[in-house]
């Protein structure tokens, strides 16, 4: 026999429903299951218990234990010598209509079904011979036979009806008792969660916009999923707004095409706010004046185009009011001196975030005069992570995973699973381990365009960025014009910026992966929900801290 709970009697004060539990627990039917204290509520508020359901080949039974002695004189009933308010059988009768009523509102098919009393503090021989009760108590005696007795009561209960055609009515019975309840968010409240985090931004870090914008300079720092972007794009619709030219300019391309996308759906104007990177921008200005042959490496830049594209910079009068740079902790001086030969002495916001600076010859080389006189604001709020993530994230952030001080890693908390999975695969495994965490949380509900794979090696090392598919899943580009409808397959630099509801991060190590910190800080902290981490075991034995947070 199956009882439930498995290892002792749900709390209860009765010593004779603890002593019915025992001999159940001793009892060998096979195929028979019984649960202790099931509970109902019903629709219209009724709440009431049954003892032990007990199921059988038959049908169900509901028992109704008594304690204490029991016997029946001059038709009432009495409980040492007291007067029961109602006939044993009674409170059970009405449990079991409901129970009944129950399952079928769950879809089951009813078995047969009756009840029984046991009272194990009254030995008998023969039990209650009124026809209400007759072969339905079991007592003291019986507890240690209960392979015999309870058959013939299960009978005696239900009748010659015949069994339901499925089985499903256990299933039922077994989820209206409820044996486990771990708290759970599903992935698609997850996702809501992620949004309303987002409003939460909108309502309060606009604010600081509000107090700030007439500023024709300013210098905003802040970390990730503070608001940089949606700070710096609404800064650019506000100043359009107003009737003045504006550009916003940013150093990864698919962090620029994702914004110029947003401006022109939002609005066909000519007038509408412009985005694109800064080496493309300048590329752009070179081809529109027949100047050079393009190209996009960093030699060319800093030795032909940089100059190039200041010669054919646009008149006076048709360069921007104001230039909004996003990321400016990526720009280095070339980029620095093209934006300061572009706006003279008008408008330039700028947006940065020196924990995500990846080229150190760049950090701290921001071109202080450019911003004398500009309010200095800071972003200290993080909005985009949960934040049991956030503070995983922002270890990496200090070039690597730190405990705080006086502890070490062991006392540090990690995050629950549903913020963060860190899964072990073989180093020859990823990339068939990334497609089934792509399955996985398909199957959960995530939508394609949810979903986001983030590599912390190069373009040219990573075999993922390589893959247009990973199984059923189409790969795109973050820059590419159907990227709101597909998985984004992309390196931690291509992503910064951006971000995703669920984000894999995968091929962690490598001779070519320098800074790793930054990079896991990066890809960490473009997750608004979860992050799944892709790890093998070079990696894990690399990161202690990443390696206590495995699930295998």
């Amino acid at each position: 026999m199956r009882l439930f709970p498995h290892d002792a009697p749900r709390p209860t004060s009765s010593k004779a429903e603890a002593a019915v539990y025992a001999a159940l627990a001793r009892t060998a039917l096979p195929g028979w299951t019984a649960w202790h204290s099931l509970r109902l509520r019903t629709p219209s508020g009724w709440e009431g218990e049954g003892d032990f359901v007990v199921a059988g080949p038959g049908g169900l039974l509901v028992l109704e234990v008594k304690g204490g002695q029991l016997e029946l004189r001059g038709g009432r009933w009495l409980q040492n010598g007291r007067a029961l308010a109602t006939p044993p059988r009674d409170q059970a009768q009405g449990f079991v209509r409901r129970l009944t009523e129950a399952m079928k509102r769950r879809g089951a098919e009813v078995p047969p079904f009756g009840v029984a009393c046991c009272f194990p503090d009254c030995e008998f021989t023969e039990g209650p011979t009124s026809a209400d009760l007759e072969g339905l108590v079991l007592g003291g005696r019986d507890l240690a036979h209960l392979a015999q007795a309870l058959p013939s009561v299960l009978a005696a209960a239900t009748g010659p009806r015949a069994p339901p055609r499925s089985n499903r009515w256990l299933e039922v019975v077994h989820g209206l008792w409820g044996e486990t309840w771990v708290p759970r968010v599903s992935l698609r409240d997850r996702l809501v969660a992620a949004t309303e985090a987002r409003s939460a931004l909108d309502a309060e870090q606009l604010g600081t916009l509000d107090a700030a914008e007439d500023n024709p300079r300013a210098l905003v720092t802040g970390g990730a999923g503070t608001g940089k972007t949606l700070l710096a794009t609404e800064l650019c619709r506000r100043r359009a707004r107003a009737g003045q030219r504006v550009r916003y300019l940013s150093f990864t391309d698919a962090l620029a095409t994702a914004v110029e996308a947003q401006f022109a759906a939002e609005s066909p104007s000519p007038g509408r706010p412009r985005a694109s990177s800064i080496r493309q921008y300048a590329l752009d200005l070179v081809a529109q004046a027949g100047l050079l042959p393009l190209s996009r490496t960093s030699e060319f830049w800093r030795q032909v185009s940089l100059q190039a594209a200041c010669d054919a910079l646009p008149p006076e009068p048709e360069r921007p009011d104001v230039i909004v740079i996003d990321e400016g902790q990526d720009f280095e001086e070339s980029d620095w001196q093209l934006v300061a030969e572009l706006i003279g002495p008008r408008g330039l916001w700028a947006f940065v975030d020196r924990a995500q600076a990846f080229w150190t010859a760049r950090t701290g080389e921001l071109p202080m005069g450019l911003f004398a006189g500009a309010a200095q604001l800071k972003l200290k709020r993080q909005y985009r992570c949960p934040a049991p993530l956030w503070d995983f994230a922002a270890r990496y952030g200090r070039e690597g995973p730190e405990a705080p001080a006086g502890q070490t890693l062991d006392d540090v908390a990690l995050p629950g699973s549903e913020h963060l999975r860190v899964v072990e695969a073989a180093a020859d495994k990823v990339v068939e381990r990334v497609r089934h965490e792509l399955d996985e949380l398909r199957r959960l509900g995530a939508q394609p365009k949810d979903v986001a794979v983030v590599s912390l090696s190069g373009q040219t090392k990573s075999a993922l960025f390589a893959l247009d598919r990973v199984g059923s899943h189409r790969l795109v580009r973050a820059d590419a014009p159907d990227a709101g409808q597909h998985v984004v397959m992309e390196t931690f630099l291509r992503f910064k910026g951006l971000e995703r509801p669920f984000v894999v991060v995968a091929e962690l190590r490598g001779p070519h992966v320098t800074h790793y910190g930054v990079r896991m800080h990066i890809a960490l902290s473009r997750a608004t929900a979860q992050a799944i981490v892709v790890a093998d075991a070079g990696a894990l034995a690399a990161d202690p801290l990443l390696r206590r947070a495995t699930t295998r």
